[in-house]
């Protein structure tokens, strides 16, 4: 599952295509298609709301949402999540990025 950093709608497109998840271009048919659904998604995305509909703090609540999924007790829970990417924007602006995962 990803939190994507999404200060600006289009530059969740922007990262879906810089992280891999789609070919450069194809961030708007990969949305389209619901590959970012929290339900039968193949990549979970924002699965609090994300920062456009949750609240913008700079990130933090992304952080928060992907411990909260590694360790099950996310309110959006995706089953089974053994790994969480969390953004810091589009790869043509200095970011940072961060995965977290379950120890085996």
């Amino acid at each position: 599952m990803a939190l994507i950093y999404d200060h600006f709608t289009p530059m969740v497109l922007m990262q879906l295509e810089d992280y891999g998840f789609c070919k450069k271009g194809e961030g708007g048919p990969f949305v389209e298609s619901g590959a970012n659904r929290y339900k039968g998604g193949s990549i979970p995305a924002n699965t609090h709301g994300g920062q456009l509909s949750e609240a913008y703090i700079i990130g933090m609540t992304h952080i928060v949402e992907g411990v909260e999924q590694i360790r099950g007790t996310a309110v959006n829970q995706v089953p089974d999540a053994k790994l969480a990417l969390v953004t810091g924007g589009p790869a043509a602006l200095p970011v940072s990025g961060l995965i977290l995962g379950r120890m085996p």
